[in-house]
């Protein structure tokens, strides 16, 4: 049996952000690993507890108490949308479509395995399409 997206992609690293960190640490992080968003973990023990997105940066960053010192836990969203390993591709762009996000970080309870991100459900499905034609076209010269 192939192995699932999700899957795939919880073995790839995972950025994450502490709770202790900055706006600024988070908006160095984002830039520095080219990532649209990170998942925020508590400092006891590693759980995630919510997630910054650079959408959720551009948003605070006009507010009058905007500053760059401020924590991450100040602007991140707390009731997070998370997947496991057993989710679909189906599944996941039902969830980028209805609940208009474009990051859902990969979970077993509390625990962060990894992150997908709407580019990578769109690229796994024109992956898809590409092997479909190609068997189409292979079996059309038979």
């Amino acid at each position: 049996m192939t192995e699932t997206l999700v899957t795939k992609l919880s073995k790839r690293e995972c950025f994450t952000l502490s709770e202790l960190d900055t706006l600024k640490t988070a908006s160095e992080k984002l830039q520095k690993h080219n990532v649209g968003a990170m998942p925020v973990l508590n400092k006891q023990n590693n759980e995630i507890i919510g997630i910054v997105s650079e959408r959720d940066l551009a948003r605070f960053v006009s507010q009058d108490e905007f500053n760059n010192e401020l924590s991450v836990t100040k602007i991140m969203t707390q009731q997070i949308i998370t997947c496991n390993l057993d989710t679909s591709v189906t599944e996941l762009m039902e969830i980028v479509t209805h609940k208009k996000i474009r990051h859902i970080p990969i979970v077993d309870g509390k625990k962060i395995l990894g992150i997908v991100s709407i580019g990578d459900v769109v690229n796994h499905i024109i992956e898809q399409y590409k092997e479909e034609n190609k068997q189409l076209k292979d079996y059309i010269k038979l």
